[in-house]
């Protein structure tokens, strides 16, 4: 999976570390619903190939190996919307 620019970002961390995997996607929808319930200021997140830094206002994925430099930020709400989308490819994909 595979988006343009700057959308390649989240592409590349939603195949690369969350990939296939429900469980990966709703233990990071628990991480974002404490940060955003106040329960936790922020959380950071080290990947394989990605880190994470989530507070509540923001999401902020950084490129660990790939390409060095590599990021993108986005409001917390929309990266919740995108971990909810990918979750829920998986399910349907799933089911066929």
């Amino acid at each position: 999976m595979s988006g343009l620019p700057p959308d390649d970002v989240l592409a590349d961390y939603l195949a690369q570390e969350l990939r296939p995997d429900p469980n990966r996607a709703q233990g990071l929808l628990r991480m974002l619903a404490a940060v955003r319930q106040g329960q936790r200021d922020r959380w950071d997140v080290t990947g394989e190939t990605w880190s994470l830094e989530l507070n509540r206002a923001r999401a902020s994925i950084h490129s660990e190996v790939a390409i060095p430099g590599r990021s993108q930020d986005l409001p917390l709400e929309e990266f919740e919307d995108a971990i909810r989308s990918w979750a829920e490819f998986m399910e349907l994909s799933r089911a066929f």
